[in-house]
């Protein structure tokens, strides 16, 4: 995968997780030192690390699980009042 495939995938997924306003939030998910970071990758100004993107796959996953938790808890709230 190259930088531009990189940087892709993580606007994809900051907005996938956090919506149009993804970057502090995103930033703050990834523990960046500096919230420019961020930034700087997104303007080629630095390559984005390979390891990002196994960040980004936990970040997703985690918030998949999440969601697959509500879904069940809300089907179950569902099945107890029919």
């Amino acid at each position: 995968m190259d930088n531009n495939q990189r940087k892709q995938f993580l606007k994809d997924v900051g907005i996938a997780l956090f919506g149009e306003r993804w970057q502090t939030d995103l930033s703050r998910e990834l523990k960046l030192s500096d919230p420019r970071r961020l930034r700087q990758w997104l303007n080629d100004e630095r390559q984005i690390p390979p390891g990002i993107m196994e960040d980004l796959v936990e970040l997703l996953e985690a918030r998949q699980e999440l969601i697959k938790k509500h879904i069940n808890l809300l089907k179950t709230a569902l099945k107890q009042k029919a």
